[in-house]
């Protein structure tokens, strides 16, 4: 082989067209979709063989078809080696889900692909036009000749994933916090707390006693029917005179003493 010869052949494109470049889906979201389902039914039974899933799911044994099934991959809609092809968990989902509950699965879809989210990073939030979108392609090491192609179907995939809303020219992208935003704290469920901490005072209560016996005090003290001090009581303030007449009958005198000591007089 001569120079000029072994030049052209390092020239040549590689085999299926391949131009080289960051690696990105060649179909958009919405047909991926329609794959998946396909492949979702054909896998029902089990893995098969890229020579069957080729033909059957994207209608192309050849190199067509093995775009089709790598843009899957990239969306994270098949998985497996070329021997055992089947639909992942989120192809599954996509398929058995009812069309509003669809949104939260495309955007997963699409955030997959690895250079789709790379842009879609970049460019949240923002309103865009076509060129940006080329622009930040290429930026991200995708070949000039298919940064264009990158994307249309870039464009195209965040609009049906409810990403982003075509306004003439121009794509609108939500901003990234607005993805399947999760559900904050519901005020509901704090009330409840609250109410549920006040039935378990209550229920704390004998319901056999009466409402002011379980009345605390304003300071937080015990309640007063468990208190168990009893007050302070003092003597009776009585002046005593006594007079002992050395005639009295010592019995009776003693009697009257000992009367007075029970009654605490002295």
């Amino acid at each position: 082989m001569t120079d000029s010869e072994a030049k052209a052949a390092k020239k040549k494109p590689p085999k299926g067209g391949r131009k080289g470049g960051a690696l990105f889906p060649k179909i958009n979201l919405e047909q991926a979709v329609e794959y998946a389902r396909k492949l979702v039914s054909k896998t029902h039974t089990g893995p098969q063989a890229e020579k069957t899933i080729l033909p059957g799911v994207f209608g192309n044994a050849g190199p067509k078809g093995k775009v089709r099934a790598s843009a899957l991959k990239q969306y994270g809609l098949l998985e497996g080696p070329s021997s055992a092809y089947k639909a992942t968990q989120l192809a599954k989902d996509m398929g058995a889900a009812l069309e509003q509950d669809l949104p939260p699965l495309l955007q997963r879809a699409f955030l997959n692909a690895k250079l789709f989210k790379q842009i879609f990073d970049i460019l949240h939030g923002d309103t865009v036009s076509k060129a940006k979108v080329e622009q930040r392609a290429k930026g991200l090491n995708v070949h000039p000749e298919s940064a264009d192609e990158c994307a249309q179907l870039f464009i195209d995939s965040a609009v049906t994933a409810k990403l982003g809303i075509l306004n003439g020219e121009s794509l609108a992208l939500v901003k990234a916090g607005g993805i399947a935003p999760a559900e904050g704290a519901l005020n509901e469920d704090d009330t409840e707390i609250e109410e549920h901490e006040d039935e378990a005072v209550t229920a704390d209560v004998n319901p056999a006693t009466p409402p002011d016996a379980a009345r605390t005090l304003n300071n937080g003290s015990q309640p007063e029917r468990e208190r168990t001090t009893p007050p302070h009581l003092e003597k009776p303030a009585v002046a005593l005179s006594l007079t002992v007449d050395a005639t009295s009958d010592p019995d009776k005198l003693e009697k009257q003493l000992k009367l007075l000591r029970q009654y605490g007089v002295i």
